[in-house]
């Protein structure tokens, strides 16, 4: 995927922070975040529920479903309070498949 020349934004509802074939995390509502001048991703999601152990683990991805397309970012740092709530984290750049 070519890195955006502009700010994009994109919202959905059902995703996963995966560690290797496990799930760490379940979310429920997201918003990603292209920072032009960054040059980076950002992640803004509610956490419904996570597994202490595997949220600890590293590396994680957060893994959503766009359009037609399965969309794979690791995580280079987040900040989470508790196994549920609001998460943010920042991405890298994003791999994708067709679902």
């Amino acid at each position: 995927m070519a890195l955006l020349p502009f700010p994009a934004v994109i919202e959905g509802v059902i995703a996963e922070l995966r560690w290797g074939c496990y799930t760490a995390a379940g979310i429920h509502g997201y918003r990603l975040s292209w920072k032009r001048t960054a040059r980076q991703w950002s992640l803004s999601a509610t956490v419904v529920l996570a597994d202490a152990f595997k949220i600890a683990q590293r590396p994680l991805v957060f893994d959503a479903a766009v359009r037609d397309a399965q969309w794979e970012f690791d995580v280079q740092s987040f900040d989470l309070a508790g196994l549920h709530g609001p998460l943010t984290a920042r991405l890298g750049l994003p791999r994708t498949r067709r679902r």
